[in-house]
């Protein structure tokens, strides 16, 4: 029997009301250890794999998200259905955020996108497997929102923001998740995890796929604007959404993320003590 796991720490909040029957996930809550989160949850996810190991996916909440039962249920029906390895509850437009990206478009069912809001976020189990070490090594938010969406094999289709569910965060977002984060040394490449913020396709309500780089460009970036002028009454942020889109539809499409390690320093030569006679007559 297929089954799925929330997972909040003590402090938490359990998805409110009752799940629809025949939907059956499990709300588990931990007691984070010290230091930073992402590092806390992946110890204790690897202390403790085989209380997990046989879900199809978990959706791991900070303390300070509010999700309905049925939109949990929802979301795991859209990424069984759909196949999604990594996927976020698209965030209410009264919710507090940290990029715009993340925020509900209520015309599509998800979306492809290049950030994630690690306050929602939802693995398939074998993505969960694949992330830990990442997770435990890099616990940053403002990184994890780029390198989880760039470190998968195809970022193209890599993370998805699911707008067929909303979610809220009650809290301000931390001030560094902002910022541009400091790159480790193997991360300082270009790559993915360097562009700015965008969607790059997704599956609209008519069940067409949509992609900012194939044919269906004009009507995935009507369906983004379209999306956003529910929420925004000033057409300038629309505008700016449009026309950043169609610039960037017009250069390659994102690839992998190909990490190199720093390359070492030449020692600098130094004349040889050994003095060779053979060049004197």
């Amino acid at each position: 029997m297929n089954f799925d796991l929330v997972l909040t720490t003590d402090a938490g909040r359990a998805p409110a009301g009752t799940a629809p029957e025949g939907t059956p996930w499990v709300h588990r809550t931990f007691t984070p250890g010290a230091g930073p989160r992402w590092r806390a949850i992946a110890e204790m996810l690897a202390a403790n794999e085989a209380a997990w190991q046989e879900a199809d996916h978990m959706l791991i909440l900070a303390d300070d998200v509010e999700i309905g039962a049925t939109a949990v249920s929802e979301l795991f029906r859209v990424m069984r259905t759909c196949e999604l390895r990594i996927a976020q509850p698209s965030l209410a437009w009264s919710s507090h955020f940290a990029d715009p990206t993340t925020l509900h478009n209520p015309c599509f069912v998800f979306r492809h996108t290049n950030r994630v809001d690690t306050a929602a976020i939802a693995f398939s189990t074998d993505a969960l497997r694949q992330c830990l070490p990442l997770l435990r090594e890099v616990p940053d938010a403002a990184l994890l929102a780029r390198l989880l969406p760039a470190m998968q094999d195809d970022p193209l289709a890599a993370a998805v923001i699911v707008d067929a569910v909303q979610a809220l965060r009650t809290a301000p977002a931390a001030p560094e998740e902002f910022d541009e984060p400091t790159w480790p040394a193997a991360l300082q490449v270009d790559g993915p995890h360097r562009e700015s913020s965008y969607s790059w396709g997704g599956l609209n309500l008519r069940g067409q796929y949509v992609c900012l780089f194939t044919e269906s460009r004009d009507e995935f970036l009507g369906g983004l604007a379209a999306g956003y002028a529910c929420a925004v009454q000033e057409a300038q942020p629309i505008g700016e959404v449009f026309l950043t889109h169609f610039a960037r539809s017009l250069e390659t499409a994102p690839g992998p993320l190909e990490l190199r390690p720093p390359v070492p320093p030449t020692p600098a030569l130094r004349p040889s003590p050994i003095i060779d006679h053979r060049a004197t007559a």
